[in-house]
């Protein structure tokens, strides 16, 4: 039986977990070296493992991340299929041929000339103008 794809909620959570650039420094450090625990993480990071704790349980909850006990390590690895089916569903459309644009064809978008760009307005009004050159001339 094939697995359910993931809902737009479950994706979203994958995403917002992958929304900070330490947890992506995690999955890039985790899908490099594979299986790796606590320490050696930290320490290629160069973090605290209390932070590295912190955003492990993030990774875990968005399922991006398996925690496992081995005698007194926690070793933690990366979930690549939940990866894969968070961004599956978005692959590139292929342009069919008949409505590719030839560049050669394309006409090239003209030059907005000065008399074309919109018109600046003063910072006064016209009428305060007037008024203040009458004040001049008396």
């Amino acid at each position: 039986m094939a697995p359910r794809p993931l809902s737009a909620e479950e994706r979203a959570k994958v995403f917002k977990a992958l929304s900070d650039p330490r947890r992506i420094d995690i999955v890039d450090a985790l899908s490099k070296r594979g299986a790796m625990c606590g320490t050696e993480l930290s320490e290629e990071l160069g973090v605290s493992l209390a932070l590295l704790c912190h955003h492990w349980d993030v990774l875990v909850e968005a399922g991006l991340v398996e925690k496992n006990r081995v005698g007194q390590l926690r070793m933690c690895s990366l979930n690549e299929g939940r990866l894969r089916e968070a961004t599956g569903s978005w692959e590139a459309p292929r342009a069919e041929p008949s409505r590719a644009v030839d560049a050669s064809k394309a006409k090239p978008k003209r030059a907005l000339a000065a008399r074309d760009a919109p018109k600046q307005r003063d910072a006064k009004p016209k009428v305060a103008v007037k008024r203040a050159a009458k004040r001049t001339k008396r």
